[in-house]
């Protein structure tokens, strides 16, 4: 693996592949929150929090759940109520760890459950 693997790799994820620039999913949080740097940073990391948690939840309950009992009609409502309990989840967490960034998101942060990326990435990757 030489250096310029990474390097690579990380313009493609950053730039070429990027879900936002791509689909354009997930854009009016973005603008919403961006008020400032700080804020703007604090919903694209909670964002991209919940869309990891969310892509890694998801596919497990489709595989070990939706799928071994033919339940595939209820995948929507199934990752809707998963990215609301990790929204949730992450709206705890920030208000005890965080609180001047939780404070500064304000409603924005319940908006990450709404949030289109958030569901769309949780649709496509079982596709």
């Amino acid at each position: 693996m030489s250096l310029s693997e990474p390097f690579a790799l990380a313009v493609s994820a950053i730039l070429v592949e990027n879900f936002v620039f791509v689909r354009f999913l997930g854009v009016c949080s973005f603008l919403g929150a961006s008020q400032t740097t700080k804020t703007a940073a604090g919903m694209g990391i909670t964002v991209a929090f919940v869309m990891g948690l969310a892509s890694m939840a998801t596919s497990l309950v489709t595989v070990f759940l939706l799928l071994p009992f033919q339940l595939q009609y209820l995948e929507t409502l199934t990752y809707i109520l998963i990215i609301a309990a990790l929204v949730h989840l992450t709206d705890r967490i920030l208000r005890k760890m965080v609180p001047s960034l939780y404070a500064a998101l304000g409603i924005y942060l319940p908006l990450a459950a709404a949030n289109c990326a958030v569901l769309g990435v949780a649709v496509l990757n079982m596709k």
